[in-house]
């Protein structure tokens, strides 16, 4: 037997998820941060010429070339003066805020699947210190 997870009641479920979401002030807030950066070339060109100078020196470090200090000086710059600019600012609050209750569905799903049963807030992987949540308590 062929169990069909995308059934009426699921759907319904994720429309009523999603509708929530949608209405919360705080992804309305979060929203329109994100807006405000899609609307802004000059942020928008930042961002990119950061992302590209991002790219280069990880290939550069990928082929075992080492960094220079005026190559790593130029870099902490730009990722500086994303952070001094408000709109940029912003956005990647927005998008930190949005990855992580896209990590906590996920992984409040695959915790579902793996207990076989709704896990408990406290059986779920805490964010901030980057080692699963095992260190100090964070």
């Amino acid at each position: 037997m062929i169990v069909t997870l995308a059934n009426q009641t699921l759907t319904d479920k994720m429309m009523e998820l999603c509708t929530e979401l949608l209405q919360q002030e705080s992804y309305q807030s979060l929203r329109a941060m994100v807006d405000q950066f899609v609307k802004d070339e000059a942020a928008i060109q930042q961002y990119e010429r950061f992302l590209r100078h991002q790219q280069a020196l990880e290939q550069k470090e990928e082929r075992q070339q080492k960094l220079t200090a005026e190559e790593i000086s130029e870099y902490e710059q730009e990722e500086m003066a994303l952070y001094d600019n408000p709109v940029i600012r912003k956005y990647l609050h927005a998008e930190a805020e949005f990855n992580k209750f896209h990590r906590f569905i996920s992984q409040f799903y695959m915790k579902t699947i793996e207990l076989q049963r709704l896990p408990e807030l406290s059986e779920l992987k805490k964010e901030g210190c980057g080692c699963g949540g095992s260190c100090g308590g964070h």
